[in-house]
């Protein structure tokens, strides 16, 4: 471990390399399965990836974004700010992510990024994303008959 690094970032590809200098943007959304975050991120880890998190305030009602900055290593983007974390992450350059993962999404952000609403961190740096050309995966986590 360098001097400086966060502990768990330890963890980064000691189950496979598959996913090794993969930067993914893991996307949390208040739904109840966003409990399991943490676990998503750190096997995203263990499988090679450097993870990055998105949290909406709802999500931050269900998990803690200190937790989630713990799993990752990396600081947790709640708000956006001056520093224009949407496009640090996902915006058209070199560095932006090669993955953005909403892992657990609800039906309310569903809808949002279907209409064009970015009133979150999260639905903001998916448009960006999206606008920027990298892969989005949408895992939906709501009541079934939703």
């Amino acid at each position: 471990m360098a001097f400086g690094q966060h502990t768990s970032k330890e963890i980064i590809g000691t189950k496979s390399n598959k996913l090794a200098n993969k930067k993914i943007i893991l996307c949390i959304t208040g739904s109840v399965a966003a409990i399991k975050s943490t676990e998503i991120a750190r096997e995203l880890m263990r499988n090679g990836a450097d993870v990055y998190a998105v949290m909406t305030k709802a999500a931050q009602q269900i998990v803690h974004p200190d937790m989630v900055e713990w799993a990752t290593g990396n600081p947790v983007v709640t708000e956006l700010t001056g520093q224009i974390e949407h496009v640090t992450y996902a915006g058209e350059h070199s560095l932006h992510a090669d993955l953005i993962l909403v892992a657990p999404s609800t039906a309310n952000t569903i809808g949002k990024v279907a209409a064009g609403i970015d009133d979150t961190p999260v639905t903001t740096t998916l448009t960006t994303g999206i606008g920027a050309g990298i892969p989005v995966i949408i895992a939906p986590a709501m009541h079934a008959s939703m």
